[in-house]
Parts: structure tokens; sequence; C-alpha cells
């Protein structure tokens, strides 16, 4: 008496049809999230610079007020703002969008408002293609400098950069743009940091 094998079976047209169908679905969800993945990973670094850059211009803005120094307690003369590299653009009332300012670019210092997108400062004026960073300024008054000393200025910085897949059709690092970056918020992203400055009394 004789025993059939079973037969062998393989799998029908609709079944890979199937199998091929969950495995594109499943790898098309994979690929959407690494993008997903890799843009807030780049976020999160630009923010990361951003943030240094605006704690750097506080640190200059510090060491900038070491040449503010008259009228002081220990000394009489005409206050000297004027000697500073960026105090000196302080003004009465900075309320508006319109008193924030691109500061210059100091050669000595090796410092200015444009940064590379490692976070490292370029003249923008030599090197506009490296630009990915821009900062801009606005200083007003806390309290006048009297003939003791005791001035104190009030310093806002705020970093941007372009949002991705933004265009803006000019150098978006020069004076002439410090009013269209305030008004274009859906195209850059935001960075702003606020510190006191204090006259140095010594």
């Amino acid at each position: 008496m004789s025993r059939q094998k079973p037969r062998e079976r393989g799998y029908t047209a609709v079944e890979l049809m199937i199998a091929i169908g969950i495995f594109g679905i499943g790898v098309t969800g994979i690929i959407s999230m690494e993008k997903v993945t890799s843009v807030s990973n780049q976020h999160a670094k630009n923010l990361n610079i951003a943030t240094h850059i605006a704690e750097s211009w506080l640190d200059m803005l510090a060491t900038d007020a070491a040449t503010w120094n008259h009228p002081s307690k220990n000394s009489s003369g005409a206050p000297d703002i004027g000697e500073t590299v960026w105090l000196q653009n302080v003004k009465a009332n900075a309320n508006t969008v319109n008193d924030w300012f691109l500061p210059a670019y100091n050669a000595p210092l090796l410092f200015g408002p444009a940064f590379d997108a490692l976070g490292n400062p370029v003249n923008p004026a030599t090197n506009p293609a490296a630009v990915a960073f821009c900062s801009h300024l606005r200083l007003s008054w806390l309290y006048q400098p009297t003939s003791d000393g005791n001035g104190l200025i009030r310093a806002e910085v705020r970093v941007f950069w372009l949002r991705s897949g933004q265009g803006f059709n000019q150098n978006f690092c020069n004076a002439g743009q410090v009013a269209n970056v305030g008004a274009a918020a859906a195209t850059f992203h935001f960075v702003q940091k606020i510190s006191a400055i204090r006259e140095n009394d010594q």
C-alpha cells in the first residue's frame, strides 16, 4: 500500500501582493519618521547655536562696558560712552521695532552680526555666502549716568536664521533688512536674550 506525499503549496500572487503592500507601508512610515527626526535634530542644533551666539553677544557687550567708565565715583569729566564699540548706539527709549539695528563688524575683535552654520563669526561684507545666522541689537537706557556714574543699559539681542524651505531674495544680514526681518516671523526662527549692562565705575 503506497502512501501519498502531501503536495507542497507555494504562495499565490494575491498573497505576494498583500505582503509587498504591507512591507511598502512599513518602509514608508520608517522613511517619514527618519525625515521628521532629521529635521528636528537640525532645528535643535540651530537653536543651540543661536542661543550660544546670543549669550556671546551679551558677554561682548559687558566687555564693551569696560571702556565706559567716566564720569565715575573716582573721576571727573564728560561721559565716555562714545569710546565703546557698540554701546554708544544706546537710545533714550527703544520700544519700537525700528530701534533694532545691525551692529557693525569689528575687525580687531573679529566679531560682528553674522555667523556661519557652526556659529563662528564671519564678516558679512566680505563673505555674505557663509552667513547662516544674523543678530540685531536694541539698546535703551534704564538709568542715565549721573556725576557718580551708575549708568545702566537694557541690552536686547535677537539672533535669527531662515526656516527650512524659506527663501529670502536678498542677503538678510545687512542694515537695509532690519525692518523686513522683524516683520517676517514666518520666514525666520528667532532667539532673543535680554540683559542689563552696567557702567564700569572703576
